[in-house]
């Protein structure tokens, strides 16, 4: 009897084992789809700065889009806080370190903070552009 019931016990760890991998790979799977790369259509002239515009759709209060690098580094947040609530999207600027661009492209992770749930990729309408522009700068 003993035996039985330490077998089920086995096949039970197992299929939480592999259940758990199987999300695993997924949010894995949402993180990379979140990788946007963007190409300059120009170089920045020594009186520019090149940042990044997103056009954001309705986010719930408290989520937040994350802007990194693809290495990780934290360039900046886009969140509806402060900002006016509805279905229209809402732009957001975020300045891009010239160490962030490699020639004329930069490869962006994109991930979603919603309280509550796990960071993943943005859904369809939550991002609705992301582009680079040029910024004059002084001198």
């Amino acid at each position: 009897m003993h035996k039985r019931w330490r077998n089920l016990a086995s096949i039970t760890i197992a299929l939480v084992y592999s259940v758990g991998c199987a999300g695993c790979e997924m949010a894995e799977r949402d993180i990379q789809q979140s990788i946007v790369e963007l190409e300059l259509a120009r170089p920045a002239t020594s009186r520019e700065a090149i940042w990044i515009q997103v056009h954001a759709g309705a986010l719930p209060r408290g989520t937040e889009i994350r802007v990194s690098t693809s290495k990780g580094v934290l360039l900046g947040t886009v969140s509806p806080f402060g900002g006016p609530q509805g279905p229209e999207a809402v732009t957001y600027i975020i300045p891009l370190p010239q160490t962030a661009l490699v020639g004329n492209r930069v490869q962006l992770r994109l991930e979603v903070d919603e309280p509550g749930a796990p960071v993943r990729a943005p859904r369809s309408g939550e991002v609705e552009s992301i582009n680079l522009i040029h910024v004059p700068i002084s001198h």
